[in-house]
């Protein structure tokens, strides 16, 4: 990878993704009235904007309001004190392991987090108490200059479909980009690094945990090193990093982190189903039963005897889209059921159970059984356990797609080709 092609992509990227001064002057003048409604409280911004690590365009911004261990059962009390403070705002109640406030101002999102103040990372009464001492931490290890870094090593995540850590992603935190470049030092070097990973990868800025963790990517949280900052990163998502940073390695490109839309075709039969939630329900509390829908499909689908390509699931807007491929749509009525061998001793059992029994060349029992189901969709929808209020609407593809169907029907994505 030559330093003066990577230099200049990073340059190209950075002018795209960089906020402005003029950026940060229009966020901090629509959160100033906001927190002059909470003067009085103790609070702390955190966040990516709080570490100078946003991205253009991203307008979210975290408020952290501290109390002591007593207050950690009065969190929705708090919250609907902090809710009656902005009135006049359009607020949303929203729960993590515990609730904390949404309030919109146009653009502009903030959340108003109640937050234990404690004294260290590793004396956490709740997960987010953690957050001022991730602050802390980034703002001392990193320059000014690996702050861009970090952005680039972002959008690069952002490009290949890996970033964020929520269940519908299972990808790199926006914390874990900046561990990494404060462990390798610049974006170069941690896709140099990340393009030789083998599960399992471990990384310990600080040298301090000996504790054993089991998922593939370990990056041990320098603030408290009890605790696995990556472990949110599936197996898929760290193969899709260590496999991108490969090939941009190879042949950098802009591709890599702002991929054009692309068109697909159906390959198979594909079956899309629209699933419009009617509820207003926490993202990860839907993407939480929507994992459990895909792997359902997938099990109850090969079950019946489909055989599948690829199961995958996006959103728009309030829709969740569930693709499924299969090789075929149409399956026999009946099959082929195979039984024990001839001198095993229930191969009896097996011939009385079972209706047009007969030996095979392999000295094997075998008889023919009707499938309970023969139609794909009728699977689909048994299969399908969202807890929420609901409308399911399913089609078949039968023309090119693009978008988000697109990718699914292309299956491969632009930084790949």
């Amino acid at each position: 990878m030559k330093s003066y092609i990577l230099s200049d992509l990073k340059r190209q990227v950075l002018a795209r993704i960089k906020p402005t001064p003029q950026d940060r002057e229009k966020i901090e003048s629509h959160l100033k009235p906001i927190l002059e409604r909470i003067n009085g409280m103790e609070y702390m911004i955190q966040g990516s904007f709080a570490k100078d690590t946003w991205l253009k365009g991203s307008s979210d911004v975290d408020v952290f309001i501290l109390f002591d261990k007593e207050s950690k059962d009065r969190m929705e009390e708090i919250v609907n004190e902090l809710e009656s403070k902005m009135s006049g705002y359009q607020t949303e109640k929203a729960y993590a392991e515990h609730p904390y406030l949404i309030v919109k101002d146009g653009f502009i999102e903030v959340d108003l987090v109640p937050a234990v103040k404690v004294e260290s990372g590793d004396q956490i009464v709740t997960a987010v108490d953690r957050t001022p001492f991730h602050t802390r931490f980034v703002n001392s290890r990193l320059s000014d200059q690996q702050k861009d870094e970090v952005r680039v090593l972002k959008q690069f995540m952002k490009g290949i479909g890996v970033y964020g850590a929520e269940i519908k992603v299972m990808g790199f935190s926006g914390y874990i980009c900046e561990l990494l470049v404060a462990n390798y030092g610049s974006f170069e070097n941690v896709v140099e690094e990340a393009s030789k990973w083998k599960p399992q990868v471990r990384i310990d800025l600080m040298g301090e945990s000996k504790k054993n963790f089991d998922e593939p990517l370990v990056i041990v949280d320098p603030v408290d090193p009890k605790r696995n900052a990556a472990a949110a990163v599936s197996m898929k998502s760290l193969a899709t990093f260590s496999f991108a940073s490969k090939l941009f390695i190879e042949k950098p490109s802009l591709n890599f982190f702002f991929p054009p839309e692309v068109e697909g075709e159906p390959l198979g039969d594909i079956m899309i189903v629209r699933i419009k939630i009617e509820e207003n329900v926490a993202k990860d509390v839907i993407w939480g039963q929507v994992v459990k829908t895909v792997e359902r499909i997938r099990k109850e689908l090969s079950n019946a005897g489909f055989r599948i390509i690829d199961v995958g699931a996006w959103e728009e807007g309030n829709i969740i889209n569930i693709g499924i491929e299969l090789e075929e749509r149409k399956i026999g009525k009946y099959y082929k059921s195979q039984g024990p061998p001839f001198f095993i001793e229930g191969s009896l059992d097996f011939a009385k159970k079972n209706q047009y029994v007969w030996i095979g060349e392999d000295g094997r029992l075998y008889s023919v059984k009707e499938r309970r189901f023969t139609d794909p969709e009728e699977i689909v929808k048994l299969s399908i356990s969202i807890k929420v209020k609901h409308e399911i609407n399913i089609k078949w593809m039968k023309e090119k797609g693009r978008g988000e169907v697109g990718s699914f029907m292309r299956k491969t994505p632009p930084w790949l080709r």
